[in-house]
Order: structure tokens, then C-alpha cells, then sequence
């Protein structure tokens, strides 16, 4: 029997929704950036393979002292990181960090944890944000779908290997 390997997209933390006064849900559906990481799995087309979910790694909307909504430093998510439920996933299982400071907070965690004798834990990889992305020219969108598609894949085979 094939186990269905799990792709958790991982983002730094939940950006402020102006319309409702609350924090979008990891990357909504009705989000901009939402919208664009879903029809980038969609075009991927894994869906079926593997078992998708989207989390950050601080749950909350992040304020400066100004009130303006801010993005968390790597220290904060390697804090954040440390007793995150990610953990707890197989080695078979993906965590594609998306932004350059939480694939880097990832990698740091994940070394640590190595360091001190914990289980591997999940495969890490990174991509960039799909909010910086839905900025870049057409032929670098085309390029992170597919990109995106090798990350699920890996996964899926993982999980096929480890069956």
C-alpha cells in the first residue's frame, strides 16, 4: 500500500486582512498570494499524489511599534520553529519554507535538532514567497510552477520509496 506523502507549505507569519480586522488564514483562498500558491499546485497538478496544507511559522499578524504590519526577523522564527508541529512529521514528508528567511530558519532548526540526536524529521526545501513571485515576469512564474511541481514530486516519491 502507497502512503500519501504530506506537503506542508510553510510561510513566516499571517498577514493582516484590512477587510475583516483579523488575520488571513495561512495563505487563503481568498488572499492574493493564496490564490496564486493554489493555482500554482493546481497547474502542478499533484494534488492527487500528495496531501497539501499551509501553515506559518509565527500564527499571527506581526506590528511595529508604529502599528504597521511587519515581517518576523529569522531569530523570531527559529523561536517559533523550535517547538513547532512540523516536527512531527515523517521523513518521507515535505516542508517547503516559503521566503528566504524561513527556509533559512528552517535549515537552522533542523540542524540543531540533528545536532542534539532528534530524528531528521521532514524533508526541507525552499521556495521564494508566492506574494514576491505574483510581482516577477511571466517566464519566472512559469519557472516557479515548475520548480513547485519538482518540490510535490519529491515528496510523492519519497513517500513511494518508503512504502
Amino acid at each position: 500500500m502507497t502512503t500519501k506523502a504530506s506537503v506542508l507549505f510553510l510561510g513566516p507569519c499571517r498577514k493582516f486582512d484590512p477587510a475583516t480586522e483579523k488575520p488571513f488564514p495561512a495563505f487563503s483562498p481568498s488572499s492574493r498570494s493564496g490564490k496564486f500558491l493554489r493555482s500554482a499546485i493546481d497547474t502542478a497538478g499533484l494534488r492527487k499524489s500528495v496531501s497539501i496544507s499551509f501553515d506559518n511559522v509565527i500564527p499571527r499578524a506581526l506590528f511595529d511599534k508604529q502599528g504597521r504590519e511587519r515581517y518576523p526577523t529569522c531569530a523570531e522564527l527559529v523561536e517559533e520553529l523550535e517547538s513547532h508541529s512540523l516536527w512531527t512529521l515523517d521523513s518521507s514528508d515535505v516542508v517547503i519554507g516559503l521566503s528566504a528567511v524561513v527556509g533559512d530558519a528552517l535549515q537552522r532548526v533542523a540542524s540543531a535538532r540533528l545536532a542534539a540526536g532528534y530524528k531528521s524529521g521532514p524533508r526541507i526545501m525552499r521556495l521564494e514567497h508566492p506574494s514576491f513571485m505574483m510581482r516577477r515576469p511571466q517566464p519566472e512564474r512559469t519557472d516557479y510552477v515548475r520548480r513547485l511541481g519538482n518540490c510535490i514530486r519529491a515528496g510523492a516519491q519519497m513517500a513511494t520509496i518508503g512504502a
